[in-house]
């Protein structure tokens, strides 16, 4: 059965970059739908998100920072190391004169909180997964899997990197598996952070520690070979802390496992085209790049806030919300940054991992003059999203 009050748009999941935009377009007042069959990943309670300033800024100017339920710890700084510990390089938020970089949240309370701010007027919910797609000449139908349909103009893929969507619009994606797997857990630490996030380069890929509200707890995110991750995986508890204090090193005192622990495989992929006739795709759906900078969620708001502004200028121009040439501006706009981060990512990922002497030597000496150009260091952060005007937020509220 088709719903005879047909909207404007349909979105297809309900993460935090769909949620996203089901209520900035809700606001601006355009109609929507939003499918998702709303079954929260467990893997996700110990899964983080680092939001840089530029999200910050984002979130706030959509009326969704600070968020009910979602506590903020502010990243003041970051340490990065090689494996040789003697490579290193420094980000503090001092340098260019803001009290963080950013924050890191738990994804699934932010998952949530967006989705609980999408629940307003001008939004309507489907509780199901879209499973059929049928591009017509004015409008696209979506069969969802429980048997309803719904019609618009446009039809936004928000559906992760596994896209529904994305496959039945029959869209080619370039996809590149790591041999890698991401290993997340809550870590209890010897000493306080301080705001400071410490990220090693090891022979299995990078190890990162990120700063939590509670001074004395930080999340996991160690990127290990698929093989090394399987055995991390047959370990206890204790086993597991003892191999990653030998990893990580005293930088935080001895490291204690603090909950459960969760295992994600790591891969790159991009979609060849982002638009098309009827349809977008945006964060997961459209590219995925590797963890070690934290850039994921960050992009996929990205995407989400232009397409948001290619919108709201079709409709002040009466202009057809899912034609092609309508949509092209978004794909411009996100494909360059996008591509150019999955490259840098990918780059340092291989790079790092490198046996080759002359490889390290030059990465160690890198990392080295880089930390005495501030200049330098500060272009990097302005690119991370870190130089944005100041947001105000407390990271003690909203618990």
């Amino acid at each position: 059965m088709i719903d005879r009050r047909d909207p404007d748009i349909i979105i297809a999941g309900a993460g935090a970059v769909g949620a996203l935009l089901g209520h900035a377009l809700a606001m601006r007042g355009f109609e929507i739908a939003m499918i998702d069959a709303a079954g929260a990943d467990p893997r996700t309670s110990v899964r983080t998100s680092a939001l840089s300033r530029a999200s910050l800024r984002r979130l706030s100017h959509f009326g969704l920072w600070p968020l009910d339920g979602v506590e903020a710890a502010p990243l003041r700084a970051l340490q990065i190391i090689d494996r040789s510990g003697y490579g290193r390089l420094s980000f503090d938020s001092a340098d260019i004169g803001e009290a963080d970089l950013g924050v890191i949240v738990n994804h699934s309370r932010l998952e949530s909180a967006l989705r609980a701010k999408a629940q307003v007027r001008g939004v309507s919910w489907h509780q199901d997964r879209a499973w059929e797609v049928e591009i017509q000449d004015t409008r696209v139908e979506v069969a969802m899997k429980g048997g309803g349909r719904l019609r618009a103009p446009l039809l936004i893929a928000a559906d992760g990197a596994q896209s529904v969507i994305r496959e039945q619009l029959g869209v080619a994606v370039f996809q590149y598996h790591y041999g890698q797997t991401a290993v997340c857990a809550d870590i209890r630490l010897g000493h306080a952070h301080d705001g400071v996030a410490w990220q090693r380069f090891l022979a299995h890929g990078p190890c990162a520690l990120l700063p939590l509200p509670d001074a004395c707890r930080a999340s996991l995110i160690w990127s290990a070979t698929d093989d090394e991750a399987r055995r991390l995986r047959n370990l206890s508890d204790t086993q597991f802390a003892a191999a990653l204090n030998d990893a990580f090193g005293d930088h935080l005192g001895d490291l204690e496992v603090d909950g459960e622990r969760a295992y994600f495989p790591l891969a790159a992929s991009h979609a060849q085209h982002y638009v098309g006739a009827r349809f977008a795709l945006v964060g997961d759906a459209a590219h995925r790049v590797h963890p070690l900078a934290g850039q994921g969620v960050n992009l996929g708001f990205a995407d989400a806030d232009a397409l948001i502004t290619t919108l709201q200028a079709a409709r002040a121009q009466s202009a057809d919300l899912g034609r092609r040439r309508t949509l092209r501006p978004y794909e411009r706009e996100r494909k360059v940054d996008n591509l150019a981060m999955l490259a840098a990512t990918d780059l340092l990922n291989r790079a790092f991992r490198n046996d080759r002497r002359w490889v390290g030597a030059t990465l160690r000496t890198g990392l080295n003059v880089i930390d005495t150009l501030p200049l330098l260091k500060t272009f990097f952060m302005e690119a991370a999203g870190a130089g944005t005007p100041r947001i105000s937020y407390d990271a003690r509220q909203r618990s």
